[in-house]
Formats: structure tokens, sequence, C-alpha cells
């Protein structure tokens, strides 16, 4: 599949295009589809200049691509927006948009790899953190224990579903390592101490945050996932089946029943140190049903940012001292606190 199809074929895509559609449109971001009707949204998609999307900087797209995380959801239906992005006649007023998008100058890295010499921890915090306030470092990555947790949290779900076969409850609806002690990095950039600052899924809201950079040691092995192909493959060769525990939540998000899997994290880490999702990878893969025919099943790749490298080994890298303090501003910026 071509990578606009890719782009196009995705909710967080799609909500991507729309946003950049409507930054050329007005200058204004997309408003609630509750708002609007499809005939006003076309109006608008089909009346953008495109050639006014390689002119946005880079922030702008990076804006755009924010508004798109932010609003990801894989615990519940899609929302009306994503809805009314996913009809035939706004893809079709998209895909011009989406052409413009890849090849605009200021998104071209978002195709690149791992950038190793350029990595930063984020944490986030509610009030301003003081200077004893550190980092979370792989040091005690423990993903023998996060296996053996996810497959007593399948085994109580099976036994909801033994008890009550119709029952309709939520569950973990990540496919990450969550709480395993694996740290995510990320990519500074122009007005940005770390992408992970603005594009964050679920994010928590809060006020503060420390960015901290990471010194990167020896030579890590990075698995790139840069769309559902690379996703599928890493499932289908460190499978883990999850199909109670995923079974309400992701039937929610994709309105597919599959026998779910996901990567077993642990065996990930015999061969990996690290997984690095681009953000073309992200858009083109994040929150939809991918076959894994070998195991007839699916996989959906959810909790994961754009850009995030997850480390399953700590051994590579040290967390710089020198840290720099942000503050969201009343006007919707991080910006760095000063004194």
């Amino acid at each position: 599949m071509d990578p606009v199809s890719l782009l196009l074929g995705s909710p967080r895509g799609r909500y991507l295009c729309a946003n950049i559609g409507y930054a050329c449109g007005d200058g204004t971001p997309y408003p609630s589809a509750l708002q609007q009707s499809a005939a006003e949204v076309l109006d608008v998609l089909s009346g953008v200049d495109v050639d006014a999307i390689a002119r946005l900087s880079e922030i702008e797209l990076l804006d755009a691509l924010s508004l798109a995380v932010d609003l990801a959801r894989y615990w519940q239906p899609p929302d009306e927006e994503d809805l009314m992005f996913a009809r035939p006649d706004v893809v079709a007023a998209l895909r011009p948009i989406a052409r413009a998008a890849l090849a605009a100058p200021q998104a071209r890295w978002w195709a690149e790899p791992v950038d190793l010499d350029n990595q930063c921890v984020v944490a986030k915090f509610d009030r301003r953190p003081s200077g004893t306030q550190l980092p979370r470092v792989p040091h005690d990555v423990d993903l023998g224990r996060w296996r053996e947790d996810s497959l007593s949290n399948e085994r109580r779900f099976r036994e909801y579903l033994a008890a009550d076969p119709t029952r309709d409850i939520s569950g973990e609806w990540w496919s990450t390592p969550v709480f395993s002690g694996a740290v995510d990095t990320s990519r500074p950039r122009q007005r940005l101490g770390a992408l992970e600052l603005i594009l964050e899924e679920d994010d928590s809201g809060a006020e503060y945050a420390r960015v901290w950079p990471v010194r990167v040691h020896g030579a890590p092995r990075i698995y790139e996932i840069t769309g559902p192909a690379d996703w599928a493959h890493l499932v289908e060769t460190y499978p883990l089946p999850l199909p109670a525990s995923r079974r309400s939540v992701w039937f929610a998000t994709t309105g597919e029943h599959h026998d779910w899997l996901i990567p077993d994290w642990a065996a990930v880490a015999a061969d990996y140190d690290a997984v690095h999702l681009t953000i073309h990878g992200y858009l083109a893969t994040a929150g939809i049903a991918i076959p894994i025919a070998a195991h007839a099943g699916a996989t959906v790749l959810a909790g994961w940012n754009p850009d995030a490298t997850c480390w399953l080994r700590g051994e590579f890298f040290t967390v710089d001292d020198d840290p720099t303090d942000w503050q969201w501003t009343a006007d919707g910026k991080w910006t760095p606190v000063r004194g």
C-alpha cells in the first residue's frame, strides 16, 4: 500500500490531515464535528490550498499532530470526528492534503529512524519539580514479571467471561510493556525540549515538566516500526495472545472481534534492546486492527507515542544531570522556565 493510503487508512492519520486542512483553510484548528455538518467539513477541506502546506512551520505541523495524538482513545468507540473523517467522501477530500503533508519539507524527518545522538527523558508534574526530582531510568526493567502479570490478568478476564460470556468489561488497552520499568525517550526539536512534551497519548494534563538529555552508549539493537507491516512482524515473531483482556476494549475501538495478540516483550528483549516508532509508523498503524495470519488473530498498536523509543534494557544510556524545566502556559504552549 502506498504511504498516502496508509496514512488515510488510520484514524490518527486522517485526523492529522484534517487538522492540517483546517490550518491551511481558515487558519483555525478543526472544531468539533458536533458543530459542523459533513457538507461544511467537505466545503473547508475541498477548498484547502495544498501548496500552503509546504509553508507550514515545523511547530505548526507538530501542533496539528499533537491534537490527533491527544484524542486517541483505545478503550471506547470512535468519537464523532473519527467517524466523520472515515466517510469515503471526506477521505477523498483528505487525499491531496495527505500527499502534500507527507511531502512537506518540515515533515520529511518523520520517517527517520531513532536519532541516538539526540534523545531525552520527560517527566511531568502537577507542580513545579524541586531540584531533587529525578527521572525514572530503566535499570530495573523486569519484563519477566510484566509477562507474568499480563498472563495473570488474562486468566482473570477468562474467568469473568466463563461466568458471563456476554459481559462487556473494560480492561487493559495498551500494547506496550506498561509497569515493567521500561522507559521511553524522544528527540528534541525546534522550540521543544522533547517531542513527548506535546506528543503523548492519554496525557495526564500536568502543568510542569522536566526534560533530561540522554547519552546513548555502545551499539544498541533497535527494532524500527515504520508501518503496520513492521508491527505485525514483531507480534508474529514474538506473540503473546491476550484475547480475553483485550476483547471489549479493542472491539470498541476497532469494531472487530478477533483473538487479540501483543508482542511478548520479554521475548523481544532477547533480540532487541529498544524499539522505536517513527511518526509515519504511528500515523499509519495506531488504533487499527492488523491481522496476524500465522496465529489466526489480530493486534492493535495502542499506547505508544510518535517517535518514542521504548528501552527494554537500561545499560545503553545514562541521563544527563542538567535538565530543563518546562511549563504549560495559558496560551496552550510548553515554554522553558527561566530562573
